[in-house]
């Protein structure tokens, strides 16, 4: 064993944000929640006096110590034909405007490496480890926010525990690395309305596809006989008959209009029928003072209380009566709750101290040394 005498407090960090290259980095592209723990990632760690660089397109507006564009709007459009983003863009990670981004984020990050302290940020995991892959050497190589069905790199955080588990099971994994962490993701509320008064309606905010569960929320809608509005990218395939008399389908909207629906709606659905890695309208949710109702697998069995923030659901029948319980669940518990775990300060802190701990166990035996100072990577949950 070994006494190690060494501060924790690491007063400036720098970090290589790599975007996600379908998306120009902006807070109004809601589609992705990729994109957005980027936007967020870089706004509050340059607030918080690191040094960040971001790594992306042309057209990103986002807070940063500096923007360096890794794709040409010429190659971006010809790959993407003039798609919008709210219609959902492939996710092809092995096209053209991959293959440049990974280039030319290696020259770039090699020009600004402070140090082998330097942590580089692949935010789209496998899309970005060709690149990752010759930084590996002179940089810390992290997955910051992994809520895909994949991993590379030696240091990986997961949106929730039961998508760790998940992943790590599914590889055969049975003992995880120290470095392997769980951070949920963290959310402005600013940009989210609390109201405690609420409108006749139920919300699905998300892909329209049936592994989301659109039939669910469908046929609940029409036993109930309950207006719903149905918004995301209406131009995806899926097998539902958008026939519903008591719905609307709305096209993806923007941050306000996200916030305004989300608000005055009931309840919120969430009815995912896969292993939700997180799901972020559900969190969204409750900083609005908004109830959801969920599966009861994946991250929803994990942060949805059941009972207290909404209800966790195995059968239509559950959700049927679930709906008729929501002008149980209080509001107010909601909001407070979304505070005390999920408010962006608090995840960034989480952040900061698991890359200090990077650092400073990098060098040693994560079980055999024990230093004069700790600051635990995992904040405290409240419930």
């Amino acid at each position: 064993m070994t006494l190690v005498f060494f501060r924790d407090n690491i007063k400036e960090m720098v970090f290589h944000v790599l975007s996600i290259p379908m998306h120009p980095t902006q807070k109004e592209i809601t589609i992705s929640a990729f994109t957005q723990k980027v936007y967020k990632f870089c706004t509050h760690m340059t607030k918080r006096g690191h040094t960040v660089y971001h790594y992306g397109h042309p057209d990103s507006h986002v807070k940063c110590t500096e923007h360096i564009n890794v794709i040409s709007r010429e190659t971006y459009s010809t790959e993407y034909k003039g798609k919008k983003w709210q219609d959902f863009l492939p996710q092809d990670t092995k096209n053209k405007v991959h293959k440049e981004f990974n280039k030319n984020v290696v020259t770039e990050v090699l020009k600004r490496n402070h140090s082998k302290n330097d942590f580089v940020l692949a935010f789209w995991g496998f899309g970005h480890k060709d690149a990752c892959e010759k930084l590996n050497d002179k940089t810390i190589i992290v997955e910051p926010s992994i809520g895909y069905d994949s991993f590379f790199a030696n240091n990986k955080v997961f949106e929730s525990y039961s998508h760790l588990h998940r992943m790590l099971g599914g590889a055969k994994i049975n003992h995880p690395s120290s470095s392997d962490h769980v951070i949920p993701p963290g959310f402005d509320m600013d940009t989210f309305e609390f109201s405690a008064e609420k409108e006749d309606y139920l919300l699905f905010l998300g892909r329209i596809v049936d592994s989301k569960g659109v039939h669910v929320a469908d046929n609940l809608s029409r036993a109930l006989r309950q207006p719903i509005k149905f918004v995301g990218p209406q131009t995806l395939e899926t097998t539902l008959s958008k026939n519903n008399p008591y719905a609307e389908y709305i096209h993806t909207v923007s941050y306000k209009e996200r916030s305004q629906l989300l608000k005055k709606a009931k309840g919120l659905l969430m009815p995912t029928l896969y292993m939700e890695p997180c799901g972020w309208a559900m969190i969204e949710a409750w900083f609005s003072g908004t109830p959801v109702l969920t599966t009861d697998w994946g991250a929803p069995s994990e942060y949805n209380l059941h009972r207290k923030t909404g209800f966790r659901c195995r059968s239509l029948n559950e959700f049927f009566h679930a709906a008729n319980l929501l002008n149980t669940i209080d509001p107010h518990y909601c909001r407070s709750y979304a505070e005390a775990n999920f408010e962006i300060s608090h995840i960034m802190q989480q952040y900061e101290n698991y890359f200090n701990f990077l650092i400073k166990e990098k060098d040693h035996n994560y079980w055999t040394t024990i230093f004069n100072d700790c600051s635990f990577t995992k904040g405290p949950f409240f419930v």
